[in-house]
């Protein structure tokens, strides 16, 4: 029995990049927009910018591992 890869991510018809192609990109990026819009309005990051900093670089980070992750890296012709 094989096991079918889902991938979340794939390449973009035109232009170039990586965008969502399942409910669980869409779900994934939406997440990392609340993360982000959360750092921003929070008191305690807003009083310690270095905190707000460090946070949102391990959140795009951690974006990026996934897209990584669950990428479809097959050719399109």
């Amino acid at each position: 029995m094989t096991k079918e890869r889902s991938y979340w991510f794939g390449r973009r018809r035109i232009g170039w990049g990586i965008g969502p192609t399942s409910w669980q990109g869409w779900a994934t990026i939406a997440v990392y927009c609340a993360l982000l819009i959360f750092v921003a309005r929070a008191g305690f990051f807003a009083a310690h910018p270095a905190w707000s900093a460090a946070s949102k670089v391990i959140f795009t980070v951690g974006m990026f591992a996934i897209m990584l992750a669950k990428f479809d890296r097959s050719k399109r012709a």
